[in-house]
């Protein structure tokens, strides 16, 4: 019976996933994060914030802070394009 418990507290636990993320030709890291994170809190784990001008990519495609990840996701932090309007 102790077995059934350890199962069901295993199954109460949420999977890590793996996400690659850096700034435009910059450094790449990898983090673990929960596989219900978004992509504001792998930002946060890596640290990272946008300054004015700078837009978020998730796997090569426009993102939002609030939008979910999955495992092997690549999170891009892109500068603004010279003459580009905001």
């Amino acid at each position: 019976m102790g077995r059934k418990g350890c199962d069901l507290n295993m199954a109460n636990r949420s999977e890590e996933v793996l996400v690659k993320v850096g700034r435009s030709g910059g450094k790449v890291e990898e983090y673990s994060v929960s596989e219900d994170a978004t992509v504001l809190d792998v930002l946060n784990a890596a640290g990272l914030t946008l300054t004015k001008g700078e837009r978020l990519r998730l796997n090569g495609g426009a993102a939002e802070e609030d939008d979910g990840i999955d495992d092997g996701d690549v999170i891009t932090i892109s500068g603004k394009v010279a003459g580009a309007a905001l």
